[in-house]
């Protein structure tokens, strides 16, 4: 009697354990001592008993997975697929802190002795309750979960769902291994104790790739809503700066205020200025997010000095005013992604020069980026993931545009180099 006393006693810290890194991650007010919590939590914690066994068989983990998914989906009152990832990301710390547990315990007892003696078990569930307990208020792990599980909310994704499902069956797989070889320091213990921790950092670093991934996408959908309405407002802007900048410079020459005349120079070179004639080339695109990302982004190249060039000829049944939203918000982001890396190069030319060209074919659009550049010592890596000669926490820009590409096959890119120029070329090919 009181070692089943005891197996319930330890079932419902595991509870508490799983209910307090859950709660943490999804960044919620639930108290878990409420009469409705604590009884779902004592219904779990019952079933967790039932389903102990001295030998442990792997499945278990994974049923006991799926129920946890269920009973924290009422507790915290969440989709089911965001249940799915809250307890994903709950187990996986959970069998990290159970493999450090093992190896502490394995210095003093054996797998059965922990299994079936009620006091060794309830040390050894409590040490690995309060190293999960202490993984999850570790400040960059716990970021990294929330933001993921916050991204998440906002656009769920099967991807996801399938990667957690199957990182808790290898999980489930290595600790049964582990579990089978647990009397002895054999090289089979060791390597799956190893295989789980290696598991574990392969879902952190995809946790972490996805949070970047989604950071930019955010980014670039806000930047996409910002410039819809910047297309009719640069162009309005056109029409009034030349009477504006006159009213400015006959301010400037009346007034011999020191300070007045530097606001007046201030806001001269703080204003909006795009050339004539690139303005007149970009009108060429049609209004829905290209067109004001296109004045946006050579807007901010004219303020670094760079010289800019547009050559648009576009069909007035363009491929363009037919994508849809979702493929428009697509190919902003990679327009906006090429015009800022070829910016950024340019800048650091002598010759500062960016030609921006978009032209169709027969089911096609092409837009080409031209700019002056440095050859870096990096440049073969440049597609890859955090390659960038600006240092760390840079150049995840052409690394998220080349996932973009692979995701959508109605997208190519090319680049190449003639004559001291970096050419960037993006091609749309839909038949509509």
């Amino acid at each position: 009697m009181l070692g089943v006393f005891a197996k319930l006693i330890i079932a419902i810290l595991i509870s508490y354990g799983g209910f307090y890194v859950i709660k943490s991650i999804i960044k919620s007010n639930t108290n878990f001592f409420t009469i409705r919590n604590s009884i779902l939590i004592l219904i779990l914690s019952i079933i967790t008993v039932i389903m102990h066994k001295a030998k442990y068989t792997g499945i278990e983990s994974f049923i006991i997975f799926l129920l946890n998914i269920v009973i924290y989906k009422i507790i915290f009152k969440n989709k089911i697929e965001e249940s799915i990832i809250a307890v994903g990301m709950m187990m996986l710390i959970m069998f990290i802190s159970d493999a450090i547990g093992s190896i502490f315990l394995k210095l003093f007892f054996s797998i059965e002795d922990i299994r079936k003696i009620w006091i060794l078990n309830l040390v050894g569930n409590g040490l690995i309750t309060i190293i999960e307990c202490q993984i999850v208020r570790i400040d960059v792990i716990k970021k990294q979960l929330q933001k993921f599980y916050c991204y998440f909310e906002k656009r769920s994704s099967l991807l996801n769902i399938c990667f957690f499902i199957l990182i808790i069956i290898g999980f489930c797989i290595f600790t049964y291994n582990s579990g089978i070889f647990f009397k002895n320091w054999n090289i089979t213990y060791i390597l799956n104790i190893t295989l789980i921790i290696i598991l574990g950092l392969i879902a952190y670093i995809f946790i972490k790739s996805r949070n970047s991934f989604n950071e930019l996408t955010d980014e670039y959908d806000n930047l996409f809503s910002y410039v819809q309405n910047f297309e009719d407002w640069i162009e309005k802007e056109q029409l009034n700066r030349h009477e504006y900048k006159n009213q400015l410079a006959v301010l400037y020459c009346l007034t011999k205020e020191k300070k007045v005349k530097a606001k007046i120079t201030e806001i001269l070179e703080d204003n909006i200025n795009i050339d004539d004639e690139v303005i007149n080339q970009l009108k060429k695109l049609p209004k829905g997010g290209i067109k004001g990302l296109m004045y946006y982004k050579v807007a901010i190249a004219e303020k670094k000095k760079i010289k800019v060039t547009a050559d648009i000829s576009i069909e007035t049944k363009s491929l363009l005013k037919k994508l849809s939203e979702k493929d428009l918000r697509i190919v902003c982001k990679l327009i906006g992604i090429y015009l800022d890396n070829a910016i950024e190069a340019a800048e650091e030319t002598r010759k500062k020069k960016l030609l921006i060209e978009v032209y169709e074919l027969p089911n096609k659009v092409c837009f080409v980026f031209s700019n002056t550049f440095k050859m870096q010592a990096n440049f073969a890596e440049r597609n890859n993931k955090g390659i960038s000669s600006k240092g760390e926490g840079r150049g995840n820009g052409l690394y998220f545009a080349s996932k973009l590409i692979k995701l959508n096959d109605w997208l190519e890119t090319k680049q190449e180099i003639i004559d001291n120029y970096y050419i960037q070329q993006l091609i749309i090919k839909k038949e509509l």
